[in-house]
């Protein structure tokens, strides 16, 4: 993910702040928030990696038996990153998640571009955590104490016919 980046900016396709940006939270390792959550009741949680957000969720949401319903404003992607997918630059990876997850997927209005993101293997490894929902309002600020960019992006349901279903 990197490697992309840096070809990305060279080619002048990504700006200056969108390669630093994605740099830092590249090299950015996960302990604060693996830290902030302990001695909460975190059921699951997974670092989001080369398998992308929608990979990863649903693995976790299948492995539990529940669907989630994630909201699409609230996941914090790279700066440029919808814009790189709306002029094709998608690495080969993307194809592959989306073939194996989408038909687990309501993407509802999501736009090609965004749902494309969400299907990126180029993910910094970012964790997804299912927490107790009597823990999730304390540990989310405690996670934001510790992590900044951290973001409530969803709530585990009853399993529904998709896996995951995405809103606005």
């Amino acid at each position: 993910a990197l490697f992309s980046v840096v070809i990305r900016r060279k080619a002048g396709m990504l700006s200056v702040q969108g390669e630093k940006t994605a740099v830092r939270l590249m090299t950015t390792l996960n302990r604060a928030a693996r830290d902030a959550a302990q001695g909460y009741r975190v059921h699951a949680c997974t670092d989001v990696t080369g398998f992308s957000l929608m990979g990863h969720g649903l693995e976790m949401a299948q492995g539990s038996g529940v669907s989630l319903r994630l909201s699409v404003s609230a996941i914090d992607l790279l700066p440029e990153a919808a814009e790189l997918a709306d002029m094709g630059l998608l690495p080969e990876g993307m194809y592959r998640n989306r073939e194996y997850a989408q038909p687990h997927v309501n993407l509802g209005d999501t736009p090609q571009n965004l749902a494309d993101v969400l299907f990126d293997p180029q993910t910094s490894g970012g964790l997804l955590l299912a927490v107790h929902p009597d823990d999730a309002d304390e540990l989310f600020e405690a996670l934001k104490s510790a992590v900044p960019s951290a973001q409530r992006i969803g709530v585990v349901t009853t399993k529904e016919e998709k896996a995951i279903t995405l809103v606005a």
